[in-house]
């Protein structure tokens, strides 16, 4: 299904999109013809390209398209002139080979430090850790990659600055040409590696694990504390993870687009973007296919080998909380029998006739008290706003991570007014950082202020990320929760639909839409980037109100016939309020992180301020030729790794909003009775505090 998708958009694509690839491909061969040539002959030339016949109607253009595509015709490139299996096939080896290396030595590295943080848990190496693993993650891969290369490409002769191999030696199984090729793959590895070195997730497992009985009965029998570790502990919190390394394949594949320019690999990335600024819709509509399918390869092997981890896992039915359609079909009867909206045959209805209103509201004699209407706002503003506020205070990560959100969204609003214009020569050239205090960041090669070029980017990053999460989340949300609330037919539908967009390389989709529709606005470039981000959270959010709809008062409410609007607002959605709020952060990341990129590619146009427009800028001008230059790149760079590292901070801390032990003793409003209560109903009140 997701193969079919990905073949089914890349026609789509080129058959329907006006001013896309089929306009673009007549529109080349017109010119280089003189415009003599005639519609016969350019339809047959198009065909040849594309493999898509506009004279053709479209269900026997779609499936010409599809048999071609399975017998690995592509069409023809128009940038390489050749084949594009021709240009595209010799670069997938590549491209794996630097993918599943990384994707290697970074599961090591998570299972290595989550198993060790999770072995020291609460003491000083746990929280040290902790936290570099989050500046760790907080840190682009793309940004690592550039300061490798600077440090280590541009420093050493030990390895190379681009390339896959030595071109005066011959390919081929021998030590020379295989240590070439360790040494020209080694920064690009080590960019994808460092970053990934993850850990936290992994550590919760493990720490998960290390409470269970099986655990406590190994140590009694006194079996050595390494086996206890890696059989008892370390296999037992794998399978959790499995997955989600089986499909950062899929990032690690989109990544490439990147990596690969930065140093120059000629990989299956390196190709997809010079077709890309090249125009060559046919071998980016190929790639886009090939990336589908290696994501799709490595996610089925996760699959097949679930059970060598653990016997035990399998896949569950998905229930259904929605009524059969015989069911529907006999209610509907009943009122067309009866010529009324109700129905009295069984004891759920009379429940729901005789206790709820028209409204789905239950009906109680409540009696008036003496709280006005200022207590109500006080109580509402202590507990929305002033609780939240106090709760983050004492946790140490939301509270940095909302000291440095707090500080770029002052920025945002107000640095432009409070910066200068960034203006050619308004300053000495290439004024190192801290030299004069009036341009704090330094100049760059023509004088402007670095600082000032940093702060006025600030307001666009923040429009982009906000409109990008609000889709993400909307489209999370209508998905995610509609599909694990509901089940049966419409859970298998929409969850086929968020699997198969998931599995897509959202990376390459979001290059070709961008190519396509060459957003300007910040707010259209965050919506683009939505595309990559909300299939993920939308699967969480399922897996989450899955296990919430089985529980007492959501079974409560059901059978007291409350509609399913209140029970999804009231009994679910405020359970979901942690995730939702990891998610909205996560994906605000996700979106800096990736318009950065695009904007560092020249992707996107330069039509707005953007940090990935500023490194563009420096490396292009030279700034990792010399230490003199170097800090023209480490502007935009510090700019970008505080907001990630903030938004991480916050993320990781604000799961404590949503603990009701703690927001009771935060609140001001709540009585000295139900605190007390409160403190009797749990004694692990302390513990989460």
């Amino acid at each position: 299904m997701t193969v079919l998708a990905a073949i089914t958009f890349s026609f789509v694509t080129i058959r329907l999109i006006p001013g896309g690839p089929m306009d673009y491909i007549a529109a080349q061969i017109r010119q280089r013809s003189g415009g003599s040539v005639s519609t016969a002959r350019l339809n047959q030339m198009v065909e040849m390209y594309s493999n898509v016949n506009p004279s053709k109607p479209m269900w026997e253009a779609y499936v010409d398209y599809i048999v071609s595509v399975a017998q690995l015709d592509f069409g023809r490139s128009i940038f390489y002139a050749d084949p594009v299996w021709d240009v595209l096939g010799p670069a997938i080896p590549w491209t794996m080979f630097v993918s599943l290396f990384a994707l290697v030595i970074g599961t090591v590295m998570v299972f290595l430090i989550g198993g060790f943080l999770a072995v020291h848990e609460g003491d000083t190496w746990d929280v040290v850790g902790s936290y570099f693993v989050i500046f760790s993650d907080a840190v682009p891969y793309y940004v690592v990659g550039l300061v490798l290369l600077f440090v280590f490409g541009f420093g050493t002769e030990f390895f190379p600055n681009g390339g896959r191999y030595d071109n005066s030696l011959t390919p081929g199984f021998n030590i020379e040409f295989m240590a070439s090729v360790l040494r020209h793959a080694a920064l690009p590895i080590m960019s994808f590696a460092l970053t990934s070195w993850g850990g936290l997730e992994f550590r919760a497992h493990c720490t998960r694990i290390i409470g269970e009985d099986y655990v406590d009965v190994a140590e009694l029998r006194g079996l050595p504390d390494s086996r206890i570790q890696l059989r008892y502990i370390g296999w037992n919190s794998m399978l959790p993870m499995y997955t989600g390394l089986m499909a950062g394949l899929a990032s690690l594949f989109g990544g490439s687009v990147i990596m690969e320019q930065i140093f120059r690999y000629r990989g299956m990335g390196f190709y997809f973007y010079e077709a890309t600024m090249a125009r060559d819709y046919t071998t980016v509509m190929a790639a886009v296919i090939l990336f589908t399918v290696v994501t799709v390869i490595g996610l089925l092997i996760a699959d097949f080998t679930y059970g060598f981890i653990d016997p035990r896992a399998g896949h569950s039915q998905r229930e259904s909380y929605s009524r059969s359609y015989r069911e529907q079909f006999q209610r509907f009867v009943n009122r067309l029998r009866n010529g009324r909206g109700e129905e009295s045959e069984t004891i759920d209805d009379r429940i729901q006739d005789s206790r709820v209103s028209k409204s789905g509201a239950m009906s109680f004699d409540v009696e008036q008290s003496d709280f006005s209407r200022g207590d109500y706002v006080r109580e509402r503003i202590d507990q929305s706003l002033l609780t939240p506020f106090r709760i983050i205070w004492t946790s140490p990560r939301a509270r940095v991570g909302a000291i440095i959100l707090a500080i770029f969204g002052f920025m945002g609003l107000f640095g432009p007014y409070l910066v200068r214009p960034v203006d050619p020569m308004q300053g000495p050239i290439l004024l190192q950082p801290l030299e004069n205090l009036a341009y704090p960041l330094g100049t760059d090669d023509i004088g402007r202020d670095l600082f000032a070029q940093q702060v006025r980017a600030t307001r666009p990053m923040l429009i982009m990320m906000l409109s990008g999460a609000a889709v993400t989340l909307g489209l999370a949300i209508l998905l995610g929760v509609t599909a694990g609330y509901l089940g049966g037919l419409i859970d298998k539908v929409l969850m086929t639909i968020t699997d198969v967009m998931m599995n897509i390389p959202g990376l390459a989709l979001v290059i070709v839409l961008a190519v396509i529709l060459s957003p300007k606005s910040p707010v259209f470039v965050g919506v683009i980037l939505a595309v990559d981000n909300w299939p993920r959270l939308a699967r969480q959010l399922r897996s989450q109100v899955l296990t919430i709809r089985g529980e007492a008062h959501v079974e409560a409410s059901r059978v007291l016939g409350l509609p399913t609007k209140s029970i999804l607002s009231k009994n679910v959605m405020s359970r979901l309020m942690p995730m939702l709020t990891m998610g909205t952060v996560g994906s605000m990341r996700n979106i800096l992180m990736e318009s950065v990129g695009l904007y560092f590619l020249g992707i996107l146009p330069f039509t707005t301020n953007n940090w990935g427009i500023v490194l563009n800028i420096a490396r292009n001008g030279g700034a990792l030729s010399g230490v003199d230059r170097f800090h023209w790149l480490l502007a935009p760079i510090l700019f970008i790794v505080t907001m990630t590292y903030g938004l991480q901070l916050f993320a990781q801390g604000t799961d404590r909003l949503f603990n009701p032990r703690l927001r009771a003793r935060h609140a001001a409003t709540v009585s000295t009775d139900e605190t007390e209560e409160e403190g009797r109903g749990g004694s692990s009140a302390s513990a989460a505090d």
